[in-house]
């Protein structure tokens, strides 16, 4: 039987004669006990040595040194290349960055875009 969570599962199987019952009811009893005791999960894997403590792995935080300016610069040289906030533009793939982008008006390149921010 499995549980309701795992679908509810019984698995069964006909033992043909009757008398061979006995006989393989207690083979799969001591396969029962085998595997429950020392049970295979399919992975098999070895401990090579104990984890050390948590404080002997952690490594110090650090600080960058980064300041974040963000005076909308980009966003004004952005929409100086044409079209207004919030307007529709086509959607194409751009496969020098390897997804999909906004259409860029002519004469516009990636390049450009970066040089921006």
């Amino acid at each position: 039987h499995t549980t309701h969570r795992s679908g509810g599962y019984i698995l069964g199987f006909r033992v043909d004669p009757a008398e061979k019952l006995k006989e393989v009811f207690t083979e799969i009893e001591g396969l029962h006990k085998v595997f429950s005791a020392n049970p295979i999960f399919g992975v098999d894997f070895s401990v090579e040595e104990r984890a050390g403590s948590l404080s002997s792995v952690s490594v110090p935080r650090e600080t960058d040194d980064v300041e974040i300016v963000n005076d909308g610069e980009a966003f004004k040289a952005y929409y100086a290349f044409g079209g207004e906030p919030g307007e529709k533009r086509e959607v194409v793939f751009c496969p020098e960055l390897g997804l999909a982008i906004e259409k860029l008006p002519e004469g516009v390149t990636i390049e450009q875009l970066w040089n921006i921010v």
